[in-house]
């Protein structure tokens, strides 16, 4: 058990460190990475509108059974 933590302990330290020592290599890259999708005409999805009400039915529908639900078993471990 005290090898499982102190490899644990090394991994969750090594993990960091070696991330660091890289970091020098990705700032380069980083700025190539900008460089080359700032020219691009992306643009980002826009969210979809709800133009109905069954996302909101079925929900509710949803918590009124769960709430069923734990009432009968409620009533199910109480003793009479």
């Amino acid at each position: 058990m005290r090898h499982l933590f102190a490899l644990v302990t090394a991994l969750a330290v090594a993990g960091p460190a070696l991330a660091c020592i890289n970091y020098s290599e990705s700032v380069n890259h980083e700025r190539e990475f900008r460089l080359q999708y700032q020219e691009t005409q992306y643009a980002p999805p826009e969210p979809e509108t709800v133009t109905s009400s069954r996302p909101y039915v079925m929900g509710g529908a949803g918590i009124l059974m769960a709430a069923a639900g734990a009432l009968v078993l409620a009533r199910l471990r109480r003793p009479v």
